[in-house]
């Protein structure tokens, strides 16, 4: 009986102990796998939806500028506050708008193949002329400055990536998800978010108000997104296009994934010059 109880009370082997640790191992091992895969899908998931979110403010300011113009249209040319930013973004790129700039708009056979790209690197390649998807210089793409529609100051609200304006390297590689980064007069791309109160009738009296320290509403970067123009060839190529098609673009890569995210939409507007005819 004592051999027996002695033989009971003792302790695990070690190849027990090394089974043991090699099992718990194994299962924290998968279950951080798992955790990994959860948390790369709602990453992925919040990016999906922020693009959608970029996509969806470039259409509601394109239409903007076509319901401004056309609201307009019936006054005389000089009246047309948005006459500007509607030719820029509805004539073709190699007609010369008021004598100093070009339209951005192509033929529907000159934009790129968008599906077939395996890295949004292949959009941003100006210099390789071997590279069968078209660049987005060569596609005359833009993006809206969707936190301020100047309509005084063209080149501030409609921000091109073709020769003109190549110099500025605005468009590039989304390093997160596609988005507008935007920096305010003075270049700071970060605010610190401060408030200041404002007292009109002085420190004694007066209404206060409460405004942003500083106003960031300059397009500094396009990252991974932009919008390429094409127009109507129904009629032919030398008539004024019925409609236009404007394609607004993403590229990115989502977490854990090696091919590229992509994610567009096509929005159509008809041309105000050809409903009034």
């Amino acid at each position: 009986m004592s051999f027996v109880k002695k033989w009971l009370k003792k302790g695990d082997t070690l190849i027990e102990v090394t089974f043991a640790i090699g099992v718990f191992s194994l299962i924290s091992v998968l279950s951080l796998q798992i955790m990994d895969k959860d948390l790369a899908a709602i990453q992925g998931a919040m990016e999906l939806e922020m693009a959608r979110n970029e996509i969806d403010a470039q259409a509601e300011a394109i239409r903007f500028i076509h319901n401004a113009y056309l609201s307009e249209s019936k006054l005389a040319p000089n009246n047309r506050a948005y006459q500007g930013l509607w030719y820029r973004i509805s004539r073709d790129h190699s007609v010369t708008i008021e004598g100093t700039t070009t339209g951005t708009v192509n033929l529907p056979t000159e934009i790129s193949k968008y599906s077939n790209a395996t890295k949004c690197s292949a959009f941003y390649d100006k210099d390789n002329s071997d590279n069968p998807i078209h660049n987005i210089y060569k596609d005359h793409a833009f993006v809206i400055n969707t936190r301020k529609l100047n309509p005084n100051d063209i080149n501030f609200t409609i921000i091109r990536a073709d020769d003109e304006y190549v110099g500025q390297k605005k468009f590039i590689e989304a390093p997160v998800y596609p988005r507008l980064v935007f920096s305010n007069a003075a270049g700071q791309t970060n605010d610190d978010g401060a408030i200041s109160e404002n007292t009109a009738g002085g420190a004694t009296g007066g209404t206060a108000t409460m405004q942003n320290a500083a106003v960031f509403d300059t397009v500094e970067k396009a990252e991974g997104i932009w919008v390429i123009a094409s127009r109507d060839v129904t009629k032919g190529v030398d008539k004024t296009p019925e409609f236009i098609d404007y394609h607004i673009r993403t590229c990115w890569f989502a977490p854990g994934h090696e091919t590229p995210s992509v994610l567009s939409t096509t929005i159509r507007l008809y041309n105000p010059e050809m409903l009034n005819d």
